[in-house]
């Protein structure tokens, strides 16, 4: 698995705007102790293919994440990994908790979008 992608893709659950709570089964803390105890890398859903082989990127959005809490790899998987993503703060989480507050609170989400809908002219 290569570190071939720069940005997180549209559906990355490391975007602040990704639907919360949307985690594929997953709980959020199942996400942050993956990387937070230096276990493999994390891989990119979209590029995993339907023939049962492995994925054929890392999870852009969890290195960036990795970059912005000043996290490093201690992980021999990750290789130079980091060096190829830069942090963005805007938009992927800086911290755990803001990832496991926004995952673990979908009605929250749920609200904040209905009041964007509801500004629109």
């Amino acid at each position: 698995m290569k570190p071939i992608l720069k940005r997180p893709c549209n559906e990355c659950p490391w975007r602040r705007n990704h639907p919360a709570g949307w985690l594929g089964g997953y709980r959020p803390e199942d996400f942050t102790q993956q990387l937070l105890f230096d276990g493999p890398p994390l891989p990119c859903h979209k590029t995993i293919p339907g023939d049962g082989t492995d994925a054929r990127a890392m999870c852009a959005g969890a290195l960036i994440f990795m970059r912005n809490c000043a996290k490093g790899a201690h992980h021999p998987d990750y290789g130079d990994a980091l060096e190829t993503v830069e942090p963005d703060t805007e938009t992927v989480f800086q911290w755990t908790q803001e990832f496991l507050d926004h995952h673990n609170d979908p009605q929250s989400w749920i609200e904040s979008v209905r009041g964007r809908m509801n500004k629109r002219p």
